[in-house]
């Protein structure tokens, strides 16, 4: 059996099989990914279903083609198949947010093929434009009295939002703090627990940590801290 690209050899031709059918024109629905689904029946015929867009690249659905024996396959962002169809089951796990837009069609890809030029990675390129170009705005800076050990004193807590950090010892300190990325931080010695040791007026930095930082001292110390 010849193709319908092989039946339609011509441009005429095919405007004028179009005229008369709109199989290969696109068609779309919208899915509110909040909105938990199990095997929801869409009633829809065509060959081709691609998801168009997402709130991100972890949304996804799960699909089945035609019965619900059939084995349901995740879908995210910029996937999708060709294949005929007469209902598509969809599955929307929990936690999920935002909507997905899917396209579907018929006679794909004699009359009809998908141009998505968009990259894949753009939601990554974006997230690692803004870590490196930086925040407007701070997200913290205040000071810090750490208090005498033996317990340890919170710096910083986990900040997701966080891209890089500062602290710096106050210059009028009389003894060292120590910092560490636990609770557990101890004061100097050898080896101790620690991994930096901040005499008055000594600085510290650090990017691309988003976790806590602990800090002690074997006297009442003050330091200064910036988050960003």
């Amino acid at each position: 059996m010849k193709k319908i690209d092989e039946l339609l050899d011509s441009f005429p031709a095919k405007i004028d099989y179009v005229r008369r059918a709109s199989m290969g024109v696109p068609k779309m629905f919208i899915i509110n990914l909040a909105l938990p689904l199990t095997d929801q029946i869409y009633n829809l015929a065509g060959n081709l279903f691609y998801v168009w867009d997402a709130p991100d690249q972890t949304s996804l659905i799960n699909i089945k083609v035609n019965n619900t024996s059939e084995p349901g396959i995740p879908y995210t962002l910029h996937t999708g198949a060709i294949t005929p169809f007469d209902k598509l089951l969809i599955t929307t796990p929990a936690g999920q947010a935002g909507n997905m837009t899917i396209i579907y069609a018929t006679e794909a890809p004699e009359l009809l093929q998908i141009i998505d030029n968009r990259s894949a990675l753009s939601l990554d390129l974006a997230a690692i434009r803004e870590e490196l170009q930086g925040d407007v705005t701070p997200e913290a800076f205040i000071g810090i009295t750490i208090t005498a050990a033996p317990g340890a004193t919170t710096i910083m807590a986990a900040r997701a939002a966080r891209k890089g950090c500062c602290i710096q010892a106050l210059s009028t300190n009389t003894g060292s703090v120590f910092l560490g990325f636990a609770n557990t931080v101890t004061v100097g010695g050898a080896p101790g627990i620690w991994f930096a040791e901040l005499q008055a007026g000594v600085p510290f930095t650090i990017d691309d940590y988003r976790g806590p930082i602990y800090g002690i001292a074997t006297a009442q110390q003050i330091v200064g801290t910036g988050e960003w």
